[in-house]
């Protein structure tokens, strides 16, 4: 990704998005957000959600929710929205945020293939090498 130069109007621009986005993150409506989605979740599934790559419990306290889209930010719809646990949510991120050629694809390709591999690491690892006899 193309660094802005210091003083341009692209990276006032990427500041002043940021700080929305912080600000965002940090209020009542995204608490607010959040709740509302777990109980969707919960009453569409019968069940408290999950990770999507590890499967440990989400809780509203301690899970995150990854957006598709910024497109509706402020005002989600309930499928820009992947529960992840703190853990993967940052390993999603780490590939996402430094590999260009997962961002061509798109935020929300880009998240389900990098869910996808994340799995099968996940799996790898819980399982250990495969072993032939």
């Amino acid at each position: 990704m193309r660094t802005p130069r210091r003083g341009s109007r692209w990276a006032a621009d990427r500041v002043a998005r940021r700080a929305r986005y912080a600000a965002y993150m940090n209020s009542k409506a995204w608490q607010d957000k959040r709740r509302s989605w777990y109980a969707r979740w919960v009453t569409l599934t019968g069940s408290p959600p999950v990770c999507l790559v590890c499967g440990r419990r989400w809780s509203i306290r301690s899970g995150h929710l990854h957006h598709l889209t910024y497109q509706r930010l402020g005002a989600e719809e309930p499928e820009d929205l992947m529960q992840l646990c703190a853990r993967d949510h940052g390993c999603l991120h780490a590939v996402l945020d430094r590999s260009p050629s997962w961002r061509r694809l798109g935020r929300a390709s880009a998240t389900v293939g990098i869910i996808g591999m994340l799995r099968r690491s996940e799996h790898a690892f819980r399982d250990g090498p495969e072993t032939t006899s």
